[in-house]
């Protein structure tokens, strides 16, 4: 298919329409009118996706601004997503999450800026103060503001209940470094509602301290995240005893 800034040029040169050259009327009527930056009525969807394989993005952006509001749909326009500019995605989005909220704009998530997602995210954190809002598109948000979320819920709700909807985006190391923070303030119960995202080496460390302290009853709701020999150790080392 040739690229559209030549349409024109190869129009002239074998005297024929841009319609004969596309081998359909529509497409040519709307292939047409772009070239002569003219407006066009009545554009679907459809039809942006039959011809942008020919457009560069900025009039794959201009086109999709011809198409009725009320018929746009995100999973409609994630379709030509690869064809539309960065600018027009991330603008589309902010409107879709002003109007709906975030969830709205997982559909197109992979083809947005990181900027806009985390900009987004931040700031349905900030009007709702509820990370469970921001979860569904974690995936997409960047390590340092998923960082900066979750220290934000901990730190408002001191528990761990408001931080587990995204615990398995969370590195290591990250999580590790909250986990221990809330064993130290309120023991092993603190830690249980992401005791299934640590690593178990370091539940074993709170396990063998938490053992010395107040015996088998003080690991009991983590039992299940830890290492077996552990508790065998520690029976083992009673009956010795």
């Amino acid at each position: 298919m040739p690229d559209i800034s030549r349409l024109n040029e190869l129009s002239q040169h074998f005297n024929v329409s841009v319609d004969e050259i596309l081998g359909n009327n529509r497409m040519g009527e709307i292939t047409e009118k772009l070239l002569q930056n003219q407006p066009i009525e009545h554009v679907t969807l459809e039809e942006v996706e039959e011809v942008t394989p020919i457009l560069h993005e900025q009039e794959v952006d201009t086109l999709v601004g011809y198409v009725d509001e009320n018929e746009v749909r995100v999973k409609d326009i994630a379709s030509v997503a690869p064809f539309l500019s960065q600018k027009f995605l991330d603008e589309f989005a902010k409107k879709l999450v002003a109007q709906h909220g975030l969830y709205w704009i997982l559909p197109i998530a992979p083809f947005l800026s990181v900027q806009c997602i985390d900009e987004e995210a931040e700031m349905v954190f900030k009007q709702t103060g509820d990370l469970g809002k921001v979860a569904c598109i974690a995936p997409f948000i960047s390590k340092q503001s998923l960082e900066r979320l979750i220290d934000s819920a901990y730190q408002k709700s001191g528990k761990l209940d408001s931080i587990k909807c995204v615990a398995s985006f969370i590195c290591f190391d990250k999580l590790g470094e909250i986990a221990m923070n809330a064993y130290n303030e309120g023991g092993i119960n603190a830690v249980l509602p992401i005791a299934p995202f640590l690593r178990t080496d370091m539940l074993n460390t709170m396990a063998k301290d938490a053992l010395d302290k107040y015996g088998l009853p003080g690991i009991a709701p983590i039992m299940p995240f830890i290492d077996g020999k552990i508790v065998e150790e520690y029976i083992a080392g009673k009956r010795v005893n």
